[in-house]
């Protein structure tokens, strides 16, 4: 699992090298560092479950070619939470401060969400091993148990995603 923060890091020129040693812009760039690795971040999430829902499309004409419309209220209901879930990730906000804002970033919440965004990549995972395992039982009498595990993990993982906001608690404090 690639480490966005540190790839972002790493690329930093002379010149802002420089500035980040300068007391008032260190901590500027941190936060700008953390809120592009959270952006590439959330974005890998996003393209991540669209692939797997793109496959899950395919799979389901699998079903149905091979067992006619039987799971087809399991299906939707997976199909349904998995697209809840890209559109919460998809719009959730990043609730990071702006350099001149009034409210400065707390950079020990900052790595929570960040940490807490970078844990819901393992479900990609989780989701292209079961979708594997769907294809694999089509026109067998275990179809619905798949699907029962699909539809477990798919609210599992949007369950997990509404405690995001816990983990941005504190995120933001006045000045």
């Amino acid at each position: 699992m690639p480490s966005f923060y540190k790839n972002i890091t790493d690329m930093h020129g002379g010149l802002e090298q420089v500035m980040r040693k300068v007391p008032g812009f260190r901590g500027y760039f941190a936060r700008q560092d953390r809120r592009a690795a959270d952006r590439l971040l959330r974005e890998k999430l996003v393209l991540g479950f669209s692939e797997q829902l793109n496959e899950f499309n395919r799979v389901q004409k699998l079903l149905v070619e091979g067992g006619g419309l039987n799971n087809m209220d399991r299906v939707r209901a997976v199909d349904s939470k998995l697209r809840l879930f890209l559109d919460r990730v998809q719009s959730a906000p990043t609730g990071y401060a702006g350099m001149f804002d009034s409210l400065k970033v707390d950079e020990g919440a900052l790595e929570r969400v960040y940490a807490f965004d970078n844990a819901l990549l393992m479900y990609v995972d989780q989701l292209a091993s079961g979708l594997r395992q769907l294809e694999a039982v089509v026109g067998s009498g275990s179809v619905g148990d798949v699907l029962n595990e699909l539809d477990v993990l798919a609210g599992e993982v949007s369950a997990i995603f509404s405690h995001r906001s816990e983990a941005m608690h504190g995120l933001q404090d006045a000045e």
